[in-house]
């Protein structure tokens, strides 16, 4: 017989591929012979609509899952039949090191560090961490108990006392310094030579 592929034969051939049987699990299912498999789904073998429907029995579909296949529909079925499993990483809350979470004791020893004029790398170094520990902390990745702070403050050569004195200070020093040096840089040349007089006046 002529080969003649038809939607039908295709969709039948997906929804066993969907089921998980190869031809000789699907033959045994159906209670027919191997070749009567490959031939109905090479479009071999005229399918009549009693055939369809004996077809889908034997797999276990619906009317509605053979005419989403004809439609192209594959992953509608698929997905009827194996619905997507909810990863736990999608319900359960995200790790700390994957939050960022900046309080202001955070922002604290950040003013603390630049007040000693370490980088980031040169602060690891000094509380004993590894390279990336302080950028991890300023970033709010990791959560800062008590006992942290306190061994970062006193790596840094201050006290709780300065700790806290900077923890509740309107506007944080090292802001102020980085808008002062904003505002100088955009001074003309004028400008500059008042302000330079000024800052040396405190000198004194």
């Amino acid at each position: 017989m002529r080969k003649e592929m038809t939607i039908e034969a295709l969709a039948l051939k997906k929804l066993r591929e969907i089921k998980g049987l190869d031809r000789k699990q699907a033959a045994v299912l159906l209670g027919m012979s191997f070749k009567s498999i490959e031939k109905f789904e090479n479009g071999r073998t005229i399918l009549t609509k009693i055939k369809i429907n004996e077809i889908l029995a034997g797999y276990d579909f619906t009317q509605n899952d053979f005419e989403l296949c004809c439609q192209g529909k594959f992953e509608q079925v698929k997905n009827r039949l194996y619905p997507k499993k909810i990863l736990e990483s999608e319900t359960r809350p995200l790790r700390r090191s994957y939050q960022k979470i900046i309080t202001k004791e955070i922002k604290t020893l950040t003013v603390l560090r630049k007040l000693r004029g370490y980088n980031q790398y040169r602060a690891g170094r000094v509380c004993g961490y590894s390279n990336c520990t302080i950028g991890h902390i300023e970033n709010g990745r990791f959560e800062l108990s008590p006992s942290r702070i306190r061994h970062i403050v006193e790596s840094y050569g201050f006290d709780m006392a300065d700790f806290e004195y900077h923890l509740k200070s309107d506007q944080f020093v090292t802001d102020i310094q980085d808008n002062c040096i904003t505002i100088i840089k955009n001074l003309n040349e004028e400008k500059l030579k008042i302000v330079n007089a000024l800052l040396q006046s405190f000198k004194k």
